[in-house]
């Protein structure tokens, strides 16, 4: 096995564990918060916040869940790379097209929407707020988290299928 097929290996790897968070949140953890009250909605996803982000106030941030993440973006890139002059146009073009899908796909919903809300929601004081000011927050929350993490879910699908397809023509 050459480094370039290794690369491309480890990018399969890190995008499907992204598809894999993404996809989870999409079906199992947003649909779970919406089920609650807004108020419990918020208090719960404050807690997952805290695990989520290095500079929320927990002692038990998670810095692997980050690193996959990001390091999706580095690996799809460099898979594209490492392998450019080891394989065909077909295969350059599909490896570049997964890279970017997942980049764009992650970078511009999590950076422009969602981290921003995150941020927003993780200094509220919920017990100093009104029920109509709460339910506002838990509408902002739905539709920050369930549209842009449809499209983080979807493109990272993609660029894993993308990649997977280029890992089976052997890299």
């Amino acid at each position: 096995m050459e480094l370039h097929q290794i690369v491309l290996a480890a990018a399969v790897l890190a995008v499907g564990l992204a598809a894999g968070v993404f996809f989870t949140f999409t079906t199992l953890i947003v649909p779970g918060l919406q089920d609650m009250d807004p108020r419990s909605t918020l208090e719960s996803f404050q807690a997952i916040d805290r695990r989520l982000q290095p500079n929320a106030p927990s002692v038990d941030w998670q810095p692997v869940f980050g690193a996959v993440l990001g390091g999706a973006v580095v690996l799809s890139i460099a898979a594209a790379v490492a392998g450019w002059p080891h394989s065909s146009p077909t295969t350059r073009t599909l490896t570049v097209t997964a890279a970017a899908t997942y980049t764009m796909g992650f970078l511009v919903p999590t950076f422009a929407t969602i981290l921003p809300f995150n941020t927003s929601l993780r200094g509220v004081d919920l017990d100093a707020m009104g029920e109509a000011e709460i339910a506002a927050r838990r509408a902002d929350f739905d539709r920050a988290w369930r549209g842009w993490n449809l499209v983080r879910t979807a493109t990272s699908t993609a660029a894993l299928a993308l990649l997977a397809v280029v890992a089976l023509a052997g890299g």
